[in-house]
């Protein structure tokens, strides 16, 4: 009994005598011993004492321990050329909720109209006059999602985003032309035209495509553009990995560093560093686009609730619960449609 005894205060001994080693001969190096090897070695062979850099960053994001992700995409309708021309101010005309349930593998892309009102005022109206915590408040009061935090860009950062990536593969779902796009200027209009089919496209091209709401063939509305919105991200999402984007391979710090620069954004490295096990996995997620319309929402005209009157959406029975409830359902991957079936 005596020699077992001994044998295990032994072992122990040796263990507490490696971690000891370890601590004052490897951690203690003027560099962060989180950094250092992860390793002593024990009489049963190798023993981990601490978790990598990449897992201790993950474990600070705000993201852990959440059953659902929420960051809202923020598009803004500024750049360079407006502001030179005096346009100080911009509204948030682009306004998606990126939305990921882990457990079900689905993301969901949940866009609302720029003239919903909500909040007296209108949505895209909102961050410029009451910042980001009032715009929060009215997603989370519209879809009943908890966000985590925004990313925001003007026209100028948009493009510049695709182009690193070396253009994003797009798969035009309708073939439309405009013939009142305004020109790089702002001065004038041009005619543009998208075809049926997968283009390849540049930051310009995909900035368009995106802002276009006068084109023909049914393409002529602000909720068509948001669902091409839609296609331009997801045509982002296989764009990062492309040989050409100057991001690939991955360096999660530099691509943190450069793109902060040419966008606004509440996340930090540690969240990126969460988020980028999505990215490696997104072939098993299922990416749902969703567009806010008449089911939930109409359109009375010049709305009188407020001094401010404007054209705007109201909700149906000034309630959102239907919404909230079906986007939940949709994250949950139990959502029944109640649009009649269509006979093929």
């Amino acid at each position: 009994m005596f020699k077992k005894l001994a044998i295990v205060i032994f072992t122990i001994g040796l263990i507490l005598a490696a971690s000891c080693y370890y601590l004052n001969n490897v951690g203690d190096n003027g560099k962060d011993p989180r950094d250092a090897v992860k390793t002593v070695l024990s009489p049963f062979g190798i023993v981990n004492l601490t978790k990598s850099p990449e897992e201790l960053r993950k474990e600070k994001s705000i993201f852990k321990d959440k059953k659902n992700l929420n960051v809202l995409l923020i598009g803004t309708d500024s750049s360079l050329t407006r502001r030179a021309k005096g346009q100080t101010g911009f509204n948030t005309d682009a306004l998606i909720l990126l939305s990921v349930n882990p457990e079900k593998n689905i993301v969901l892309l949940t866009s609302v109209p720029r003239d919903l009102w909500v909040k007296g005022n209108k949505i895209n109206a909102l961050y410029i006059l009451y910042g980001w915590e009032t715009l929060k408040g009215a997603f989370e009061e519209i879809t009943g999602q908890t966000l985590d935090g925004y990313i925001m860009t003007d026209f100028d950062g948009f493009r510049w985003i695709v182009d690193s990536f070396g253009g994003a593969p797009v798969e035009i779902k309708n073939s439309f032309t405009d013939t009142t796009f305004p020109d790089l200027q702002d001065y004038g209009v041009v005619t543009i035209s998208f075809a049926l089919g997968e283009e390849k496209m540049s930051g310009q091209r995909a900035l368009t495509y995106s802002r276009s709401r006068h084109g023909d063939n049914g393409e002529g509305s602000d909720l068509m553009r948001a669902k091409r919105q839609h296609l331009v991200l997801q045509g982002m999402l296989d764009g990062i990995s492309q040989p050409e984007s100057i991001f690939w391979p991955m360096d999660i710090p530099k691509f943190y560093e450069i793109v902060t620069q040419h966008m606004e954004t509440t996340l930090t490295l540690d969240d990126v560093y969460y988020l980028w096990d999505f990215y490696k996995d997104r072939d098993k997620y299922k990416i749902e686009s969703f567009v806010v319309g008449s089911d939930y929402l109409y359109y009375p005209g010049m709305y009188p609730d407020s001094p401010y009157r404007a054209w705007v959406f109201i909700p149906i029975g000034n309630d959102f619960t239907k919404l909230q409830t079906d986007i939940t359902s949709k994250l949950e991957g139990i959502f029944i449609s109640s649009a009649p079936a269509v006979e093929n």
